[in-house]
């Protein structure tokens, strides 16, 4: 016979179910009540390193997105610059933070990066900045190269369900990738540089 011998362990392992599905439960409504709300005022109060000053955008959400100020004169050519990080449920269960910088159109949110389109045209320089950083700098971020509209992805690691470890673990990522925001600038604006 494959299953439980006796009534008794039947009743462990449906205890033991009702367990795990209650503990799913609760740190799904942790993340949906807690962590999507709570990261931007964690940032505020505890900003990441480095002399950026950062906006933070959606706030209550299943995606969150941090700018440096600095990126702010991309908007006014139509692009959407930014690092998006995702406090889910599934995020907080695993204790992994996704953390991607991306570029989409400052109005929709969709970008065409086909053929030579202003958004491919961009990608392709901004990738070429974040090289020579990689290639310059003393401390680079863990990470790899995305698609589309996604740059740059890194994961992080932190301690399951706990919601202050992923704040931490955000301000870490966000001062570790504060070497590309200058690079990211110079192409966003490039009578800065100069």
């Amino acid at each position: 016979m494959n299953g439980p011998d006796t009534a008794d362990e039947t009743s462990f392992y449906l205890d033991y179910e009702m367990q795990v599905d209650a503990t799913r439960d609760a740190v799904s409504k942790l993340a949906r009540d807690v962590l999507q709300y709570e990261w931007a005022d964690y940032l505020r109060r505890f900003p990441p390193e480095g002399p950026q000053t950062w906006d933070h955008l959606d706030s209550g959400k299943p995606w969150g997105r941090v700018t440096p100020r600095a990126w702010d004169v991309g908007r006014s050519h139509g692009f959407d610059v930014h690092f998006e990080h995702y406090p889910t449920p599934r995020a907080l269960q695993r204790g992994q933070l996704r953390f991607e910088l991306h570029l989409e159109d400052g109005l929709s949110g969709d970008a065409d990066f086909s053929g030579d389109s202003p958004y491919a045209a961009l990608r392709e320089r901004i990738i070429e900045a974040l090289e020579r950083v990689r290639q310059e700098a003393d401390e680079v971020p863990h990470g790899d190269f995305g698609t589309g509209r996604t740059i740059w992805w890194s994961d992080y690691r932190f301690t399951a369900g706990d919601t202050v470890a992923y704040y931490e673990t955000l301000r870490e990522a966000l001062s570790e990738h504060a070497v590309f925001v200058d690079a990211v600038s110079e192409v966003l604006d490039p009578d800065e540089g100069t």
